[in-house]
C-alpha cells in the first residue's frame, strides 16, 4: 500500500470502514461529490466507475471520501496507476508486464533477462536480449532461441534471415569506402531466365521451329551477365530481309558503345559461321563473322542460315544497363 493508514487518517480525519465496493457495477452505489468525510470502501472487483474523475480502480484500492470528493488510495498488490513518474534510479525486481493497448511489454530480470513484446490477441514473442555474461552483443529474437539480428559491441551487425529492401532505389551504400566512382549504392540483384530467338535487322522470318531455346542471366546493379543457347530444326525465310540477329535479351543496354558478345559454338550453318556479335540498344545481338581474308568483321547474312536441320549457337554477353 503506497499510503500508510496514519497518513490517510491525517488527510481525511477519522476513518470509517463501510465495506467492499464493486467498481465494475458500482455496488453499493457511490456518486461523485456525495458522501461522509472519512468513509471508505475497499475495492473487491476492479472497474472503471467514474467517481469525481477517477476511473482506474483496482482490487484492494480504497475509495475514500475527503468531505468534498472521492479519492483513490492505492492499496492493491499490483500497482494501478494512470501516470507513474520514477525519479532517480528505479529497480524493478522482474518480471514486469506493461500492458499498452493491444501490446504487452515484459521486462524479465537476471543475466538472461530480456524485453519481450507481444500482441494481446495475435500473440508472438519478440525479444530484445543482451548477452548477460559479457554484454558483448544485443540480440533481436523471435522466441527464446531464434535470433533475427545481432548487434555486436564491435559495431558488426549479423542478420540471420534475408535482408529485404523495402523501397525501390534503395540498397546497400558503400560510400564510406574510398573511391572516385559516381555511385557506391548497390540497389539491385536479380537472377532469371529469358528466351533468345533468331530475328533479323529488317523483315522477320516467316517462321522458325526451335528444338532448344535457353537463356539465363544475373543482374548485379547495372551489370548484366547473360548466357544463351539456340537450336533450330527448320527456318522458313519467306520475305525476310536484313542480317541475322538474336533477340530477346532481358534488358536494354545503355551507353554509346556496343558491347561485344562471345560465341562459344555455332554449328550446322549453311554459310559463314558467326564468331561474335555486338549488342544493340533494342535488346538484340548483331551476329558477325570474320572475312576469309581476315581483314574485317561483317554482319551475318540470312543466306548463311540452314533452312533445314539445326542452326546451333551458344553465346555469352556482358553489358551495362540503366538503373
Amino acid at each position: 500500500m503506497l499510503k500508510t493508514v496514519s497518513s490517510v487518517a491525517n488527510a481525511l480525519g477519522a476513518l470509517n470502514y463501510k465495506g467492499t465496493w464493486n467498481a465494475n457495477t458500482n455496488t453499493p452505489t457511490l456518486a461523485s461529490g456525495v458522501g461522509t468525510q472519512g468513509d471508505y470502501y475497499v475495492v473487491s472487483v476492479a472497474g472503471a466507475t467514474d467517481l469525481d474523475g477517477i476511473t482506474n480502480w483496482g482490487v484492494g484500492d480504497w475509495a475514500a471520501f475527503n468531505g468534498s470528493v472521492w479519492q483513490r488510495v492505492e492499496g492493491g498488490a499490483d500497482g494501478n496507476f494512470v501516470n507513474l513518474t520514477a525519479t532517480g534510479t528505479t529497480t524493478l525486481d522482474g518480471p514486469v508486464d506493461v500492458n499498452m493497448g493491444n501490446n504487452i511489454v515484459d521486462f524479465s530480470s537476471g543475466d538472461s533477462g530480456y524485453i519481450k513484446i507481444q500482441h494481446v490477441s495475435r500473440g508472438g514473442d519478440y525479444r530484445l536480449k543482451v548477452n548477460g555474461a559479457t554484454a558483448d552483443y544485443l540480440d533481436v529474437q523471435n522466441g527464446a532461441s531464434q535470433k533475427l539480428i545481432r548487434m555486436a559491441a564491435t559495431g558488426d551487425v549479423t542478420i540471420y534471415d534475408n535482408l529485404v529492401i523495402g523501397t525501390s532505389g534503395n540498397g546497400i551504400d558503400f560510400s564510406a569506402t574510398a573511391g572516385a566512382g559516381t555511385s557506391e549504392l548497390l540497389d539491385d540483384y536479380e537472377e532469371g531466365t529469358f528466351s533468345p530467338t533468331y530475328t533479323t535487322s529488317g523483315t522477320d522470318f516467316d517462321s522458325v521451329s526451335y528444338v532448344v531455346v535457353y537463356g539465363n542471366y544475373v543482374k548485379i546493379g547495372t551489370l548484366v551477365y547473360a548466357t544463351g543457347f539456340i537450336r533450330t530444326s527448320s527456318i522458313t525465310v519467306g520475305s525476310a530481309s536484313g542480317t541475322v540477329k538474336i533477340g530477346g535479351l532481358p534488358f536494354a543496354r545503355t551507353g554509346s558503345m556496343a558491347p561485344p558478345v562471345y560465341i562459344s559454338g555455332a554449328e550446322g550453318w549453311a554459310g559463314d559461321v558467326p564468331i561474335g556479335g555486338l549488342i544493340s540498344t533494342d535488346q538484340t545481338i548483331n551476329l558477325q563473322y570474320r572475312t576469309a581474308a581476315n581483314t574485317s568483321y561483317l554482319n551475318t547474312a540470312i543466306t548463311d542460315l540452314a533452312t533445314s536441320g539445326s542452326n546451333d549457337i551458344r553465346f555469352t554477353a556482358m553489358y551495362r544497363v540503366s538503373y
